[in-house]
């Protein structure tokens, strides 16, 4: 039993009230003087039979109803809900958000919440309606608006943590919706959580309505200890025309109070390759290098795993590496071309740590279409630009999606008809003399540019340029990089699929010393991954991420999936996931950890494509927010309508709540009442008894 105000209580005193009053003789003060009694000797009244209880029952019945009045504004309640009365102020929506996050993952956390769940849907009433929302990086829910708590009991004891993040937003919002919707005289919100600081923003425009009552039940553990894979590093080296792979892992620690060892291991392909022993400090950090593994086959599962902690979601990290594809670049160089005229161009493509390029020069005599058919990218590097038949069969490249990058030397001439793919018409060359000219802006916004926007990354302002070309630029299209004069150095066009640069000098060192800057070889590869379309495959995703597996420009995955066939995603969990044909996106959602197959149905390849995904690990930050922050934040504007319709912690909300529902003082003011007409009914009757006696 507990007591809502217990002070109350305290009035129980006042019972000794009609006792002492019944028991204590009270002499006559007032003295009525009487002239025929005056010489009469006064003699004290004794009465005998008022100093004994005569009517026990009408007493014990005076006694009780006070008794009952006490205990009535005291505000009693059953603290166990087997013994519990019921409501009496009619049915109430019940919302259960239930936290499952892989933050409840930790320790036996999520044993106590669906325990504490089940404490609460055990409140229930048979008028009463209960939803279930789960509450990850998004929300869902299981059960919504249910008069049966079987189903909603059964709902949570098939939930399991899941590999999202904790996002509060839209857990509450969805709550907030389904007590909007309700049509029942009363609501509540239970929210289960370990109330993760990371997890809320507190803008996230969440109110619940009025009178709601908001109870809060913390999942939490003194301390907590946990060590993570933050991050994984992986270079590319080649020896003996292998690829080798040399994967360096990053691990931490934090909330801990002393040093621990454990192991972490390196697999690939579901096979342990090494295994390393650290020394983590309570809340430090370790680097650990594993030796170099050959890099031959593609979609190449790999698996840095920590020893076990309470944790166990973010003690491992997955990755899917593929060997190196090489950007296919054809350089183009007129008749009788300089020694060194595409020598500074095919070297600086040719050193990559990555191997990402595959450099051929050419003769522009020899504009074929298997060469055009197999490059992504084509320079015309200080040639006279062809006509006819080569000149259609560039255009038709650049349209299907090829990059080209026109550099303007000696040899270079505007011809009819290049204005259908060029920026704009160009004149002779200019000599700038002893003034030279230097690139006064760069849109550091744009791709290839947006590598140097920050402070020591290169600096294109040392490059001297001794001669140019002015180029008469349409205004649809976009400079890219201008000399101090104003003048356009660097330009795009797009076309069709594809995108046209113009280079308003050359690339060696006859007109120019931006060859021998330290900005040369970044600034080639920059433009050359731009013209190619090259997207680098990321080694993982995160888990919530969406992946459109038809967008070539967004996931760079066309190319290696068969648009017009049907596929099927394999999940880790076992599960199937339909991707439709070309007609529509292929979304596959990222809802788990580990390693995503995609295959046609029926089929079983043995390298199929692979995608690894990993969970969020700021969700490993098991800081802790005061659950009374997160209520108050939620709590209706207007105050509450109602006992119990608060934003405070659960132990007085939860008493308050209880107390509500249940409406103990409401019967016990009754039977006093009762009492009371039962008692004056009676000592009514005990008076005309008596005198008719006498």
């Amino acid at each position: 039993m507990g007591w809502l105000a217990p002070l109350f209580l305290v009035g129980l005193v006042g019972l000794a009230i009609p006792i002492v009053v019944h028991l204590r003789e009270k002499q006559r003060r007032t003295v009525v003087e009487f002239p025929s009694l005056m010489f009469l000797r006064q003699i004290p009244f004794r009465s005998v039979r008022r100093r004994k209880i005569r009517h026990w029952l009408l007493l014990l019945m005076r006694s009780l109803a006070l008794a009952l009045l006490v205990v009535a504004f005291a505000r009693p309640f059953f603290e166990d809900a087997e013994w519990a009365v019921g409501s009496t102020l009619g049915p109430t929506e019940v919302v259960l958000v239930l936290d499952h996050s892989y933050s409840m993952g930790y320790g036996d956390r999520w044993d106590r919440a669906t325990a504490e769940a089940r404490q609460v849907l055990s409140s229930l009433e048979a008028a009463d309606r209960a939803s279930l929302v789960l509450l990850g990086q998004g929300a869902s829910t299981p059960v919504r608006s249910s008069s049966d708590p079987q189903r909603v009991l059964a709902a949570v004891d098939t939930a399991r943590v899941s590999s999202y993040g904790t996002r509060y937003g839209p857990g509450l919002k969805l709550a907030q919706t389904i007590l909007e919707e309700s049509d029942l005289p009363h609501r509540r919100v239970a929210i289960i959580s370990d109330f993760q600081r990371s997890g809320w923003a507190g803008d996230e425009g969440v109110r619940f309505p009025a009178g709601t009552a908001i109870t809060v039940h913390p999942i939490s553990d003194p301390e907590t200890p946990n060590a993570t894979v933050a991050g994984v590093t992986l270079r590319r080296d080649f020896f003996s025309g292998l690829e080798r792979m040399t994967t360096t892992v990053r691990l931490t620690r934090r909330y801990g109070t002393e040093a621990v060892e454990m192991p972490v291991a390196l697999e690939i392909d579901g096979q342990e390759l090494q295994t390393r022993r650290v020394v983590l400090d309570p809340t430090g950090s370790a680097t650990i290098t594993f030796d170099p593994f050959t890099l031959s086959e593609p979609y190449t599962r790999g698996t840095v795993r920590l020893g076990p902690d309470n944790l166990l979601w973010d003690n491992e990290l997955h990755f899917v590496l593929s060997p190196a594809r090489a950007l296919r670049t054809v350089i183009y160089e007129g008749v009788s071309p300089r020694a060194d005229a595409s020598l500074y161009m095919r070297r600086a493509l040719e050193i990559s740590e990555e191997a990402a390029f595959q450099v051929e020069v050419r003769s522009s005599t020899s504009i074929g279409t298997a060469d055009l058919d197999a490059a992504a990218v084509v320079v015309l590097n200080d040639v006279r630009l062809p006509q006819g038949t080569a000149w259609d069969r560039i255009q038709g490249f650049v349209e299907d999606g090829g990059g080209l990058l026109a550099i303007l030397g000696e040899r270079s001439t505007w011809q009819s008809g290049m204005e259908d793919l060029f920026p704009g018409p160009f004149g002779p060359p200019t000599d700038h003399g002893p003034n030279v000219a230097r690139l006064g802006f760069l849109d550091y916004s744009h791709p290839i540019f947006e590598l140097f926007s920050r402070a020591r990354t290169g600096d294109f302002a040392r490059a001297r340029f001794f001669r140019s070309r002015s180029i008469a630029v349409d205004p649809e299209h976009q400079v890219l990089a201008r000399f101090h004069d104003g003048s356009a150095a660097l330009i795009e066009r797009r076309q069709g699929k594809g995108r046209v640069l113009m280079w308003a000098s050359t690339l060696d060192s006859f007109w120019n010393d931006l060859v021998v800057q330290p900005v040369f070889l970044p600034f080639m590869h920059q433009v050359a991954r731009y013209l190619g379309g090259y997207e680098e495959r990321a080694p993982w995703f995160t888990v919530g991420q969406v992946l459109d597996l038809s967008d070539p420009e967004g996931s760079a995955f066309e190319d290696e999936l068969a648009i017009d066939e049907e596929q099927v995603a394999l999940t880790p969990g076992g599960g199937t996931v339909s991707l439709p044909t070309e007609e529509t996106p292929r979304f596959l959602g990222l809802a788990e950890h580990g390693f995503y197959e995609v295959r046609p149905p029926g089929t079983n390849p043995d390298r199929p494509f692979t995608v690894a995904v990993n969970v969020d690990i700021a969700e490993s930050e098991l800081d802790v927010m005061d659950p009374l922050e997160l209520a108050g934040a939620v709590a209706p504007r207007e105050g509450p309508s109602e006992p119990g319709a608060t934003g405070q912690l659960t132990g007085e909300v939860r008493a308050r709540d209880q107390e509500r529902r249940q409406s103990l003082w409401r019967l016990l003011l009754v039977a006093a009442l009762a009492l009371l007409l039962t008692e004056t009914a009676a000592s009514n009757w005990r008076s005309r008894a008596s005198e008719k006696r006498l």
